[in-house]
């Protein structure tokens, strides 16, 4: 088993030492062949003093990249280009894995013949001793699921970010990797491995815990997360699978439905919103792309489908969004 962990880390000096000691806890007979990617994207704190004083506890060689802040998606790519191994395994900087939770993916993914698989992910306290808090990942614990069901799943909700994923490198090249264009690199990726498999493999166990009061996070930004994860459903229907009326349609209903609840949340023209919902009961606009790019005005603040610019990625080369 050959491993490449990509540790995507913006100011999380906070959490880097649990990183790592989880990260040095996680196999009961470590692979030979690991290695840590830690991609810092432009931290303002001491994160990469850090990893360099708890490195040489890890069980691999440790690559340390810094750039610019330039957004999550944008240090994925750069760390997965990076990595020299078949697989890897990506991880927010505050984020750790369960105990035996990378090798039960990836004999999931030999056994099955999948080139991506994804997990759940818990919660851990920091007060904590962080290393008995990791709980055992089943390693016959996972279900496999049909491109069908995948979208299914993933159009109805998403639970998952991008530390439950592993994946295999030439794959995530094909699929495009993140998309540049969000800030926020899990949902898409996702969705582009579902749109360029016939299955995919999902543990039905936590792969991952995630800090339970980390500040900062996209997630707690609800208006921008929201919109994303509204652009990432947009692309699938409208880009990935422009052929699929069947997933236009799912997409659509999907966004009325969550463009009602959180313009009413936000208290952002709730009214438009829910007619528009409702309307989506009834029947279907003949124009589906043009009715879903509709929805991203929920979330704005000028109540305009556009990306605010101060939700741009940094990355000047980046396409924006258009309406068609």
């Amino acid at each position: 088993m050959n491993i490449s962990y990509v540790i995507t880390v913006y100011n999380k000096a906070p959490y880097i030492a649990d990183v790592i000691h989880s990260l040095a806890s996680e196999y009961q007979q470590t692979p030979e062949h690991l290695e840590y990617i830690f991609v810092d994207d432009g931290s303002s704190d001491d994160s990469v003093h850090q990893i360099q004083a708890l490195q040489e506890e890890l069980p691999g060689e440790v690559i340390i990249i810094e750039q610019e802040n330039q957004g999550a998606a944008i240090a994925t790519n750069v760390g997965v280009a990076h990595a020299k191994y078949e697989w890897v395994r990506l991880l927010d900087g505050d984020d750790i894995p369960t105990k035996n939770s990378t090798e039960a993916m990836y004999n999931a993914a030999i056994t099955e013949k999948v080139d991506f698989v994804i997990g759940s992910s818990g919660y851990f306290t920091q007060s904590d001793d962080v290393v008995s808090q990791m709980t055992k990942t089943n390693a016959n614990g996972y279900v496999v699921m049909s491109q069908d069901e995948a979208l299914d799943r993933f159009i109805k909700g998403f639970s998952h970010n991008s530390s439950c994923m592993l994946v295999n490198k030439n794959f995530f090249v094909q699929f495009g990797g993140a998309d540049i264009r969000l800030r926020s690199p899990d949902y898409t990726m996702a969705l582009r491995a579902t749109a360029h498999s016939e299955k995919i493999v999902r543990m039905t166990q936590n792969v991952t815990l995630t800090i339970d009061e980390a500040p900062g996070r996209l997630s707690s930004q609800i208006a921008r997360s929201r919109y994303d994860s509204i652009c990432a459903i947009y692309y699938l229907a409208h880009e990935l699978l422009p052929a699929r009326t069947d997933v236009a349609k799912a997409v659509y209903k999907r966004a009325s439905s969550r463009s009602s609840r959180y313009a009413r949340a936000l208290n952002n023209r709730p009214l438009k919103h829910f007619f528009r919902y409702v309307c989506s009961k009834l029947f279907l606009p003949r124009n589906l792309k043009a009715a879903t790019y509709q929805c991203l005005s929920a979330y704005t603040p000028d109540g305009q489908p556009e990306r605010p610019k101060e939700w741009q990625p940094k990355d000047k080369k980046n396409p924006p969004m258009h309406n068609a």
